[in-house]
Parts: structure tokens; C-alpha cells; sequence
């Protein structure tokens, strides 16, 4: 039986990218989530979380929540319920709950890889350096993905977390965005532990 990870994330885009990124990267976890409608859910159910994947005998459990508009990921711990924060606090190496937190919004890890963003939006014109701190990361994919699919076409972001999920790598992404870096140290962590228990 392979060790089994859960995972609570905002919502179905999240997961969309999130669950075949994860699967190919550790073939051997069997990652399961949970999808939220939005992050103010997510963070209030977050200790139901926590007791499910204690009382299914997870490994390890991860939330991967954006900043939005808090100002730092101390404001974002604070949002959580004082057990869940003692969780998220607890020394990684012995830790069993890591929370993931997406500065600037997750889309701005997914263009942190920029021949991810090539490969899936190759007609479109990107540059990774300045590019996303000048405007908004929505803005910015919504301009490259008319770049690629044209001027009328809509941004589907279910499609493009999909599709970027194949070719993202965590090296490049760490490399650009000291944000992701910090939160895949704890989801290998995560990974560490599940193959150290085995359960």
C-alpha cells in the first residue's frame, strides 16, 4: 500500500494542477484532496481536515492557501484556529501538518517556470523578469493566454493549471520565486516523512 498525503486546497483549479504535478513527481504517494470553495472555507475547516487525515492514517497533511491580500504569511498563519496554528508551527523535521502559502496568488508560482508558461502559451510573449510585479498575475495570464488563443478567447484557468502541470518544474520555479522555494521545502518534507512511516 503506498503512503497516503492529504491535501486541502482552494478550489478545483488548485487541485487541477496540483494533483498530476504532485503524481508525477512522487509516483510512489498517493496524494489525496480535499477542494474548498474559496479560502475562507478552506482555512475554517481546516481542523476537520487535520481529524480526517489523522483518523484515516495519512502520513502527513498539507494546505496550500494564496496570501490574497494579507501582508505577509505570519497574517495568513493567524487566520487559522490556535491548534492548527501550533501544527503549522511545529519543527518541520518532526512535523506532521504543513501549510503552503502562496504569495502574490499561485498563479504567480506557476509563472515563475517560464518554459512551463512557453510551453503551453508558446505563441505568447513573455519575459520572467519584471513581468508579473508590473501588473497583476490575473491580468498578465489573461494576456498571454489572448496571445495564444486569441483576442476573444476567455481565460480558462482549470485548463491552463492542467496544462501547465506536465511541464512545470519545481527547480525552475524555486529558482524564480523564493515563495514556492519556502513551500516546497515543506511539501518534500511531507514526502519525506510519508516514506520514512510508510503509512
Amino acid at each position: 500500500m503506498r503512503p497516503k498525503i492529504g491535501i486541502g486546497v482552494e478550489g478545483v483549479s488548485d487541485r487541477d494542477f496540483w494533483r498530476p504535478f504532485l503524481r508525477r513527481i512522487f509516483p510512489g504517494i498517493d496524494f489525496k484532496f480535499w477542494t474548498m470553495k474559496g479560502r475562507e472555507k478552506l482555512i475554517r475547516r481546516t481542523p476537520d481536515l487535520l481529524d480526517t487525515f489523522r483518523n484515516a492514517h495519512f502520513a502527513a497533511g498539507i494546505i496550500i492557501v494564496d496570501c490574497d491580500k494579507d501582508p505577509c504569511i505570519t497574517h495568513v498563519m493567524d487566520l487559522f484556529e490556535a491548534t492548527v496554528k501550533q501544527e503549522f508551527r511545529t519543527p518541520r523535521e518532526d512535523a506532521y501538518f504543513f501549510l503552503c502559502v502562496a504569495v502574490r496568488k499561485m498563479e504567480n508560482w506557476f509563472l515563475a517556470d517560464e518554459h512551463a508558461v512557453s510551453q503551453v502559451l508558446p505563441d505568447a510573449q513573455y519575459d520572467l523578469t519584471g513581468d508579473s510585479s508590473l501588473i497583476g498575475v490575473g491580468t498578465l495570464l489573461k494576456r498571454l493566454w489572448k496571445e495564444r488563443h486569441g483576442a476573444t478567447s476567455t481565460f480558462n484557468k482549470r485548463l491552463f493549471a492542467a496544462s501547465i502541470a506536465p511541464h512545470f518544474d519545481p527547480d525552475r520555479a524555486g529558482t524564480n520565486s523564493h515563495s514556492f522555494a519556502r513551500s516546497w521545502v515543506r511539501i518534500t518534507s511531507a514526502v519525506d516523512r510519508a516514506r520514512r512511516t510508510g503509512q
